[in-house]
């Protein structure tokens, strides 16, 4: 398992666990009061606790690996059951916060939230894991609340599911990943740069964006959602082609161009990292550098940002917009949780105050 995924694995569990058949998890309602420390430590050491169990209809994980249908795996923490409005609204408090001070400080913000992977492709889940009414509105409350202190939020749940009827074809999500495919990733960079192109006060760039070949076929390895099941389940879910546009050298004056002389910079989780191909084609389809800075999950988006505000990039170059990217679950994960983000956690008051500080706002 990634460190990407071991984050997602620690956020707030939303069921109870009993041992099943062959090592095979099973999920019901959540029990009041169970520890997710004690679920991860017996995880840790190879044990599983039996939790007592609730009276609900059970769907089948492993090691938070939810089996959908028609060889579909999701993240269990992608819980489509239930969603924390209250939470949210406190998550979405400091993430506007921050983006107040970035207005303040003359860079623009666009918010790039990634939709569950359940939300996508919600026909594949299993019929006791599926989307309440509740959790169906957490990606829309969100972006509402996010575009509030003017922060650009493309809606990419919307734009996925017209993607999906467009081009049955393709697939936005891995099967057997947690993460996106480049064709989801490429479509989804294309939909921002169509809006940072529309709402932004952008210049022309004196330097051009990256140059793009036609798509090639790859073999993706790492499935870090099916790598966690047991001989035998894995062994369902071989490894996936996916398409990607090439990247392609840059030419004369253009090949000297480096990272700190762009004026916009897409600061995020490893949905973001060059694999997937979303930097490329928005630098492609903004025809301008686009600088990269990106941690894997679990050190988090608060941390991510001081890191990249307190580099020397950013010291020698302010950007003129910051690509802020979330996952849907971060909606409702504290800056302050532990469990998430491990010594990366701060409070919301502490990681203002950084900004602030850092920005000289």
């Amino acid at each position: 398992m990634n460190a990407h995924t071991e984050s997602l694995f620690n956020s707030e569990l939303s069921g109870t666990l009993c041992v099943g058949t062959t090592g095979i998890l099973t999920m019901v309602e959540p029990a009041d009061g169970m520890a997710r420390r004690a679920f991860l430590a017996g995880l840790g050491a190879g044990a599983i606790t039996a939790f007592p169990l609730a009276e609900a209809k059970a769907f089948t994980i492993f090691k938070g690996t939810v089996l959908g249908k028609d060889g579909w795996l999701f993240l269990v923490w992608d819980d489509p059951r239930r969603a924390d409005f209250q939470r949210m609204q406190q998550v979405i408090q400091v993430i506007n916060g921050a983006v107040a001070l970035l207005n303040s400080a003359k860079i623009e913000t666009v918010v790039v939230l990634t939709p569950a992977k359940a939300r996508v492709y919600r026909e594949f889940l299993p019929d006791d894991f599926v989307f309440s009414p509740e959790a169906d509105r957490r990606y829309a409350g969100a972006a509402n609340e996010l575009r509030r202190p003017g922060a650009l939020m493309p809606d990419l749940a919307t734009a996925f599911a017209e993607l999906r009827k467009a081009s049955p074809g393709e697939k936005i999500f891995y099967n057997s990943d947690t993460h996106w495919t480049a064709w989801g990733a490429e479509n989804a960079a294309i939909e921002v740069a169509k809006q940072m192109k529309a709402a932004l006060r952008l210049p022309p760039s004196d330097k051009p964006g990256t140059r793009l070949g036609v798509s090639v076929i790859r073999v993706h390895n790492n499935n870090d959602l099916s790598e966690v099941l047991p001989p035998k389940e894995r062994a369902e879910h071989p490894a996936e082609t996916y398409p990607i546009r090439q990247v392609l050298a840059a030419k004369g004056h253009a090949a000297l161009i480096e990272d700190d002389t762009a004026d916009v910079v897409v600061i995020g989780n490893s949905y973001m990292q060059p694999e997937y191909n979303f930097v490329p084609m928005l630098s492609n389809q903004l025809n301008r550098p686009i600088a990269l800075f990106w941690k894997v999950h679990l050190v988090g988006p608060y941390k991510t940002m001081l890191n990249y505000l307190g580099s020397d990039t950013f010291r020698r170059q302010r950007p003129r917009a910051i690509v802020w990217n979330f996952h849907e679950i971060d909606m409702e994960i504290m800056p302050d949780s532990q469990s998430s983000w491990t010594e990366n956690a701060m409070t919301g008051e502490a990681f203002l105050a950084s900004v602030r500080q850092a920005l000289g706002v």
